[in-house]
């Protein structure tokens, strides 16, 4: 607990190695967490707010949570939360930290002794693509070593993010961790403790009682895994709340600690299956992981299921998704059967919402400026509640998955405006045009590839060409994805605008929008060729993409006037 572990980016800008101890006594002391790692990072502020919610009992509601963001959290209560619980904190200890004590492949088998790359997502896991495995590369050898700091990184990392799939160790196959594949949201504040209240959803008194963090719980032994899977199906067992959530024990592990010239360091592990989690691992009704975000049901048998980041999309482009919408209903058909039930927004962007709305109230217009020399910065959006523009940063985490191989991890954030906080319905409206245009035009643009791909290989023959060949073709041809790359800076830049003009940020937007069309355009029509095939396809197919972006450049006039 008090050794070093935790990357963090100070207030100065500098990046440091602090202990668990200070990243939550002393949060005002730096910006954020920052392992230079998605999983890593993510893992990090799970655990982080597991502890508050167990030391502190709460939030028993946003008004707590922001007078947290304000004043700080209680202090006397954490540190003797912390110095009851310190033991359990040990990574080498004798009820070490997120581990199974017993679980020495000397004692238990050589067959559960692995290389520390099994815990690594990206450096040897049967999970890992060829693209990152150490083995798979090269001259890749398994005789690097990690020191404690970086154990517990990649140890906590795993339990959090571990894929399903064979593991032969109290078990054929081990079930994924919880929210292993899906997205996790975090709202940022202008340092780590109003980043950590803002992400503190209220903790009922239900889950106070029951619900009890791996290091609160009786230390797992090696005999108790085996009984979990000593029938054909593996007793589950569920999660009570959030910090059994953010702490659950997907796998279990040792890490054993050699003694080297340089210093304590992990060369091998014990490691087996783990606990598999009763229920959905996102979590069902009031006790829905908050960090998760909920797509509508497929249909009336279906429940709502966890977003995902996608390999072919930004998260930018499915925003209204991620967003409150009071007006989610579950949907009915005629004959009144459900047909599908609403999705859900991440509890943490919820709670946060109230927390920035309330502490804006209470802080305005009390504090002033830090500083005379940052007064004008103060007047700029900033994500702090006492400004008088504040902003929500949002950081999105996860790693891209296919048929339990994971090939990419990804962090992306993206900045929600003061519109948000004081009127999120109004904000979701102006967000939903701004995509369906760039969807129509988008879709345009891709129908008006697909037909210069046709006439392409007609060369001015009667019979048409077979529509694989076409689709083939177009595939080919990178108008469409030179067209959503283009976007993703204006995109941000509109977020932002809306404060101050909706409808000129929506101009500037649909400008954007159009420049982006004729540059994806322009790729196609290099591809098609300056010979005359080449000029007389270009002329065929570009009418659907000149029409689409007519018809917005007269929506935008039209809204303009509206507004004169």
């Amino acid at each position: 607990m008090d050794e070093p572990w935790i990357p963090v980016l100070k207030a100065d800008g500098t990046q440091e190695e602090v202990s668990l101890r200070s990243t939550l006594l002393q949060p005002t002391l730096y910006r954020r967490i920052d392992a230079g790692h998605p999983l890593h990072t993510a893992a990090l502020y799970r655990l982080h707010l597991a502890i508050l919610h167990r030391a502190l009992m709460g939030p028993a509601d946003a008004e707590q949570a922001a007078q947290w963001y304000l004043h700080g959290f209680p202090a006397e209560k954490l540190e003797a939360y912390l110095n009851r619980y310190a033991g359990r904190f040990d990574l080498f200890g004798p009820q070490p930290f997120m581990q199974v004590a017993d679980l020495n492949p000397a004692e238990v088998g050589e067959n559960f002794r692995s290389h520390w790359t099994r815990l690594s997502t990206e450096e040897g896991s049967p999970n890992t693509t060829a693209l990152f495995n150490v083995e798979a590369r090269p001259g890749g050898d398994r005789s690097d070593t990690l020191t404690p700091a970086q154990a517990a990184r990649q140890l906590l990392a795993h339990q959090t993010f571990a894929l399903g799939g064979l593991i032969k160790r109290f078990t054929t196959s081990a079930r994924a961790a919880p929210v292993a594949t899906a997205a996790l949201f975090l709202a940022e504040g202008s340092d780590l403790q109003q980043t950590l209240a803002l992400n503190l959803t209220p903790y009922t008194p239900s889950m106070q009682a029951k619900d009890l963090p791996v290091w609160e719980q009786e230390p797992l032994t090696v005999a108790d895994i085996q009984r979990v899977y000593a029938d054909k199906g593996p007793q589950a067992r569920p999660a009570q709340g959030y910090a059994s959530r953010y702490s659950w024990l997907s796998r279990s592990v040792l890490l054993l600690p050699e003694d080297t010239p340089e210093g304590l360091c992990v060369r091998t592990i014990g490691f087996g299956a783990g606990l598999p989690l009763q229920g959905a691992g996102e979590g069902s009704g009031s006790n829905t992981d908050p960090m998760v975000t909920l797509h509508e049901s497929r249909d009336e048998k279906s429940e709502p299921y966890p977003y995902k980041l996608r390999r072919d999309r930004l998260l930018w482009r499915d925003l209204t998704a991620l967003l409150p919408d009071s007006a989610a209903t579950v949907t009915e058909d005629r004959k009144g059967k459900v047909k599908t039930k609403p999705g859900r927004a991440p509890e943490v962007l919820l709670h946060a919402t109230k927390v920035m709305e309330l502490a804006h109230a209470q802080a305005q217009p009390a504090v002033k400026p830090p500083s005379q020399d940052e007064a004008e910065d103060w007047d700029a959006p900033l994500p702090d509640a006492r400004a008088k523009h504040p902003v929500i940063p949002v950081q999105v985490f996860g790693q891209l998955t296919d048929q339990g191989k994971a090939f990419a991890m990804r962090q992306e954030s993206y900045t929600l405006p003061q519109t948000f906080i004081e009127d999120s319905d109004k904000f979701r409206n102006y967000l939903k045009q701004s995509l369906n245009d760039a969807g129509t035009i988008g879709e345009a643009l891709r129908r008006s590839v697909f037909v210069l791909a046709q006439e392409l290989l007609k060369k001015d023959g009667e019979r048409s060409p077979d529509p694989a060949d076409i689709r083939k073709l177009a595939d080919q041809i990178p108008a469409t994805a030179t067209y959503w790359q283009a976007l993703e800076t204006p995109f941000r830049a509109y977020l932002l605008d809306l404060d101050s003009d909706p409808v000129k940020a929506t101009l500037r937007w649909q400008a954007a929008l159009s420049r982006a069309a004729l540059r994806g355009w322009q790729v196609a029509e290099e591809a098609a060729g300056m010979n005359a095939i080449g000029l007389r396809a270009v002329q065929k197919s570009q009418g659907l993409l000149l029409k689409a972006l007519g018809t917005l450049l007269k929506e935008g006039e039209k809204d303009d006037q509206n507004t004169r």
